[in-house]
């Protein structure tokens, strides 16, 4: 049977992965994913394809209660001095940001949230809220990768278990299935959960991101070039789908994907 092993969200764009048992998906995308993101002194979107070691940054948000936790570690790694900074949310101006494409509106976050990711950067940053839940994703608002893909990927390298699920930012980690199957899910329709309805759209054209560690935002592993040696493709190293909303949802770690699904 497949399953949902993993749940993996972001509440701002780029920074460090959360694991969660339930996630609820909206038409638009993961409602508690990727709520907020960060912008440079251009307006343009800030993320580890520029920064990596944002990914050493961990923010929580009670979407109920509109409060945010930032735990910003000190410029080093190993460096004590750190921030943990809780409050709620006060929007202020108005901003519209791009990604992949699309004019995603927002409002800038007011208080010392954007100060400190400045001092933490190293350049001026700006934390900003999307208008809608779900909206800042890249090129579709759902990720499917599974674990036997990884492990045949760690394989290549080696060792079945050198690649964490983390690396490559998937939303769902699926267990279950043979490597790479996901792929043979594209142009379907499939069900995670009771209600979550999605269509595998295309195959995720994985980027520099996945060439550092986790947990340090450090390069470390020439992942693209791994993928490549064993699927060989002019355009992109693919590993992993992307999906999107056909019946919105919940979806909860364990639960069944049915695919193809049928109504």
């Amino acid at each position: 049977m497949i399953s949902v092993e993993n749940i993996y969200i972001s509440p701002v764009k780029s920074l460090s992965l959360l694991e969660t048992d339930v996630v609820h998906v909206g038409a638009n995308g993961i409602v508690e994913d990727r709520r907020l993101y960060l912008i440079d002194e251009n307006g343009a979107v800030l993320t580890q394809r520029k920064i990596g070691a944002l990914v050493r940054i961990q923010a929580r948000y009670k979407a109920d209660a509109e409060e945010l936790t930032l735990v910003i570690p000190g410029v080093s790694p190993g460096d004590p001095d750190r921030k943990a900074l809780t409050g709620r949310i006060r929007l202020g101006d108005s901003v519209v940001t791009t990604m992949w494409g699309r004019q995603v509106k927002g409002r800038i976050v007011e208080g010392d949230w954007s100060q400190a990711l400045t001092e933490f950067c190293g350049q001026p940053v700006r934390l900003a809220q999307s208008e809608m839940p779900g909206e800042c994703y890249d090129e579709y608002p759902v990720s499917l990768l599974s674990q036997a893909s990884l492990d045949f990927l760690g394989k290549q390298f080696g060792d079945p278990h050198t690649f964490e699920s983390k690396r490559f930012r998937p939303n769902f980690l699926l267990g279950g299935c043979e490597p790479h199957q996901e792929d043979d899910w594209i142009g379907e329709v499939i069900r995670l959960g009771p209600d979550l309805v999605i269509q595998v759209i295309a195959r995720d054209p994985r980027c520099d991101i996945t060439t550092h560690n986790p947990e340090t935002g450090d390069r470390d592993i020439d992942t693209l070039r791994l993928i490549l040696s064993y699927r060989p493709n002019a355009r992109a190293p693919f590993f992993g789908v992307y999906g999107v909303v056909v019946r919105p949802g919940a979806v909860s770690v364990g639960d069944q994907v049915v695919t193809p699904f049928v109504e």
